[in-house]
């Protein structure tokens, strides 16, 4: 059960997006998908079919990782909402504001392997987990970062997307860090989103981006397209945007599975 988790330490930059694209991509090859919304925006679960006010009363990735247990995990576990039939396949850890309190937990000993006491039990249970975070290398990042076997970064072709991917990736590498939350994760992929035709800025962020990490970066990258911030708006996944995009996943959903087999 790969556990991935998808991240920046710039916001904006389309990991939602990601995260529904590829859980929507495996769902549809018939794999078994959890995703994990651990940013207090809930920005993923409210594009899954729950706005904020359905979550007020019942258990989210808050509670869970508080009790860090598999039974309070599972206790916050939601059907995708979407209309098509493999969204079946996908279940969601929904989020609420409320997972801002776990990060002043962030000195108790240990606390960094909540998510971790949570999940891993569930081996077996799904064939990937899928984690989206908040814009920080702060505890919440460290939650998902212990957790997982993976990681993929998502950014635009902007400056400070792109600082955003290395300053995580020197997290990530970082000896000292991964002795002390203990990390096994390693990065796999970065994937680049919202690229402009024709814009030479772009063009530029995307060059350095791949002379920096080679292979790791995914082609294709997604444009900029009014389509998929669309789909977002409607709660669809992004491959309702059209063909195009549907492509673009498949092809990141290729190389995703390469990189975990």
């Amino acid at each position: 059960m790969p556990v991935t988790t998808f991240a920046n330490h710039k916001g904006g930059v389309g990991k939602s997006n990601e995260v529904e694209g590829v859980a929507a991509e495996l769902a549809m090859r018939g794999r078994r998908v959890l995703a994990v919304d651990l940013d207090p925006q809930g920005n993923l679960s409210r594009r899954m079919g729950y706005q904020e006010h359905e979550l007020e009363t019942r258990p989210t990735i808050a509670e869970a990782v508080r009790d860090h247990t598999p039974k309070a995990l599972r206790a916050s576990f939601l059907p995708c909402q979407w209309e098509q039939d493999w969204a079946e396949n996908i279940t969601l850890v929904p989020s609420r504001i409320e997972l801002e309190e776990r990060i002043s937990e962030a000195g108790v000993p240990l606390s960094w392997q909540r998510l971790h006491k949570c999940l891993a039990p569930l081996a077996g249970d799904f064939d990937d987990v899928l984690i989206d975070t908040p814009p920080t290398i702060g505890h919440l990042l460290h939650l998902a970062l212990v957790a997982s076997d993976y990681v993929v970064g998502a950014t635009t072709p902007t400056y400070d997307s792109v600082r955003g991917i290395y300053r995580l990736k020197n997290f990530i590498e970082n000896e000292d860090q991964r002795a002390g939350l203990g990390l096994r994760c390693r990065m796999i992929g970065v994937v680049i989103n919202m690229k402009r035709a024709g814009v030479a800025n772009h063009d530029q962020r995307t060059e350095a981006l791949i002379t920096r990490f080679g292979d790791l970066v995914w082609p294709p990258h997604l444009p900029l397209r009014a389509s998929v911030e669309d789909a977002s708006e409607r709660a669809e996944p992004p491959q309702n945007a059209g063909p195009e995009v549907q492509q673009i996943f498949r092809d990141r959903v290729d190389r995703y599975m390469k990189a975990v087999a």
